[in-house]
């Protein structure tokens, strides 16, 4: 059994890995990995770095084909069973011959359950048989117990209901705009693992910002300090980065195997620019000029950016609290519509309809 070995809280051999290392679920992943080298794959790469993925580039098309197909299937599930829930209330809906108000009580009740246990017999006898008519099954019920002693009209109107139950019934089948539904749903659902890293990444440059001013502010205040080198500034970067943490981490452990080439392969593991340029000021300080010449433009740097996040977050609280504006109208807004609007729009065709209709 691997034996599953837990590194910043994130499994060597998860489920992706073992999905990939079977032969079929590797054939179906090969097929939709973008080939090194290509655009997309670059693309991807360079999202799931950016991001700070823990995913590889495997892992992260197994996920997407896995969802995509759990959607799929359960799309069409609910869709199977909404059809069947509606039919299932075709067959246990007490009938009657007249339109109530309210529910059904005492002999009402057991009236109308006797009455559509009736019209279920004859429902099973027709049901998935779209060439049936009234008159076949008016003959049915003329031979059936249940309508004896019935007269014509009686039956006849009887079996108008069945047949009206009856294709309403014949309809509830999974259509093909329900699969063209769930493609659509699919699709989505294979796309939203790449959004969320998108969305991922949006908030982490915001951190980003952040952490960056605070390694500067740090700097500021080490730089000024006696026999401060960059291996001590490095260590207090560590100490309180999040973002760049585990980089950090990486470039103090290897830093006496050799400064300036640790620090390349710190600057070459981010995209972000406001570090890159704290890391190539580390890198000029480690052989060419003291620390402090190396920050000297610090100062003017850091007031810079810290007025333009200023204005960041006053863009952003303004658009916050549009959105929470629209949120707290939404249910006002919505039970207006529903509960006013749209039921005297729909009494108003009504009775349009039947004015149409008497007209005629």
């Amino acid at each position: 059994m691997v034996q599953l070995i837990k590194i910043h809280g994130y499994r060597e051999n998860p489920w992706q890995a073992k999905v990939y290392k079977n032969f079929l679920g590797k054939k179906i992943v090969n097929a939709f990995l973008p080939k090194k080298g290509t655009k997309e794959y670059l693309k991807v790469q360079k999202l799931l770095k950016d991001s700070a993925s823990k995913l590889k580039m495997e892992w992260l098309y197994v996920n997407r084909i896995v969802i995509a197909i759990v959607t799929f299937i359960v799309s069409l599930f609910l869709f199977v069973q909404l059809h069947n829930t509606t039919v299932k209330w075709i067959y246990t809906e007490p009938t009657t011959d007249y339109d109530i108000m309210g529910g059904l009580t005492g002999n009402e009740l057991i009236k109308a359950q006797e009455l559509t246990e009736s019209d279920n017999k004859f429902l099973d006898m027709f049901k998935g048989n779209k060439e049936a008519t009234v008159e076949d099954i008016q003959k049915k019920m003329e031979l059936s117990d249940d309508y004896e002693d019935a007269k014509d009209e009686e039956i006849e109107k009887a079996a108008q209901r069945v047949y009206d139950k009856l294709q309403k019934i014949n309809k509830e089948y999974l259509g093909w705009f329900e699969v063209l539904l769930a493609v659509v749903f699919t699709v989505i659902a294979y796309m939203s693992p790449i959004w969320i890293m998108y969305f991922q990444l949006k908030m982490r440059l915001m951190e980003m910002e952040d952490e960056v001013m605070q390694f500067q502010t740090i700097i500021l205040m080490l730089m000024r300090i006696e026999r401060v080198n960059v291996e001590i500034i490095l260590e207090w970067l560590e100490r309180y980065a999040n973002i760049f943490k585990e980089p950090i981490s990486r470039c103090v452990n290897n830093y006496e195997a050799g400064a300036w080439e640790a620090l390349e392969v710190l600057r070459n593991e981010t995209n972000y620019q406001q570090f890159i340029r704290i890391v190539e000021s580390l890198q000029a300080a480690v052989e060419k000029i003291p620390i402090r010449d190396a920050f000297d433009e610090l100062d003017t740097e850091r007031d810079y950016y810290q007025a333009k996040r200023r204005e960041s977050n006053d863009r952003l609280i303004a658009r916050k609290a549009l959105i929470g504006k629209v949120i707290g109208f939404a249910p006002m807004v919505v039970m207006f519509v529903g509960y006013l609007i749209v039921p005297l729009v729909f009494i108003g065709l009504t009775s349009m309809s039947s004015s149409m209709a008497s007209l005629e």
